[in-house]
């Protein structure tokens, strides 16, 4: 929950020498609607207070929305239990104030400079029993973040859309509902809540929890040189990662190959003249939703997890734009 974020990040800033002290005030709506709440930081001759607004994780694809949303609110501090490098270096650009549960810091104003790097990356995600982001929880999760509409659709329906059980559909609301994800509006329909929230998690969560679990196996071309867009996919059969990057957004250089199926791999390495290799630059995974791929290239939702799974500048660029263009709408 967000305020175990911000009690993380509370006892950081308490252990910062020179701090004197660090108050956390209520907010309501009369002071500010669209913040989490208010930190008092007292040291030496100064004291400010700072509106602060929590996310689980902060990536350079959220920034446009939140910083348009938020960019009235002054002083602004940005509290979030994970802060990407890249993310860091862009609000500092922004002079933007951010803290981290692995105690970063960047605060500034006309009295007050810190900046603190700690190169660690301790990370604050929600439970890890949490039955929406357990494997076959992420894989429904996944269906309502890329069908809003869904939210209020029978469980059977959901069951047989999500290829799982009566029992993981109500574990898995039962979940959302816990963490606020999804609100009551009477005893069967609901009404969505912090869906921005919610997607960087599963994203997190798919890369951690789900994609590890997939079937996977690693090729390399047997024509050497061969553009992969030259390549003609079997049914069942898209281009994820940086090849989906590229198709969404005519934005990157696919160095590395993703492809995920419900083919045989046997009769995929045939087809496409694909050869077993540990060290090749194809990665082949099981196609883990049961809807048909949209053209050649996963959803959008799967090609942003992919593309945020490490720290490559050039496809963090790219997620942020299959961000801005495909997902904005369904948060």
């Amino acid at each position: 929950m967000e305020k175990d974020i911000i009690y993380t990040i509370i006892k950081r800033l308490e252990e910062i020498p020179g701090i004197d002290e660090i108050v956390l005030k209520e907010n309501s709506t009369s002071t500010h609607p669209l913040v989490d709440g208010i930190m008092q930081i007292r040291r030496k001759g100064y004291l400010r207070d700072w509106y602060v607004e929590v996310k689980w994780e902060l990536t350079p694809a959220m920034l446009p929305r939140l910083l348009q949303r938020l960019q009235d609110v002054k002083p602004l501090l940005l509290m979030a239990g994970y802060i990407t490098p890249n993310t860091k270096q862009l609000l500092q650009q922004e002079n933007i104030a951010y803290a981290d549960a692995a105690g970063n810091v960047f605060l500034a104003d006309d009295q007050l400079l810190l900046l603190i790097e700690t190169n660690r990356a301790e990370r604050v995600y929600p439970a890890v029993n949490n039955r929406a982001f357990t494997k076959t929880g992420l894989k429904v999760v996944n269906l309502l973040l890329q069908h809003p509409e869904y939210v209020n659709e029978p469980y059977r329906f959901l069951a047989e859309k999500a290829d799982t059980g009566l029992d993981t559909i109500n574990k898995v609301y039962k979940a959302l509902l816990k963490e606020k994800y999804i609100l009551p509006l009477n005893s069967k329909e609901y009404k969505w809540n912090k869906r921005e929230q919610l997607l960087v998690s599963w994203a997190d969560g798919y890369t951690k929890t789900l994609k590890p679990k997939l079937q996977q196996r690693t090729f390399r071309p047997l024509e050497k040189g061969k553009d992969w867009k030259a390549y003609t996919l079997p049914p069942d059969t898209c281009w994820g990662g940086a090849n989906a990057g590229d198709l969404l957004t005519n934005h990157l250089i696919a160095d590395h190959w993703t492809v995920y199926t419900r083919q045989d791999y046997g009769a995929l390495m045939k087809e496409m003249k694909w050869i077993p290799d540990p060290n090749g630059n194809i990665k082949v995974l099981e196609k883990f939703w049961e809807e048909k791929c949209e053209g050649s290239h996963v959803p959008p939702l799967i090609a942003y997890a992919d593309l945020m799974e490490g720290d490559d500048p050039r496809y963090m660029e790219t997620a942020k734009a299959i961000y801005e263009k495909y997902l904005q709408n369904i948060v």
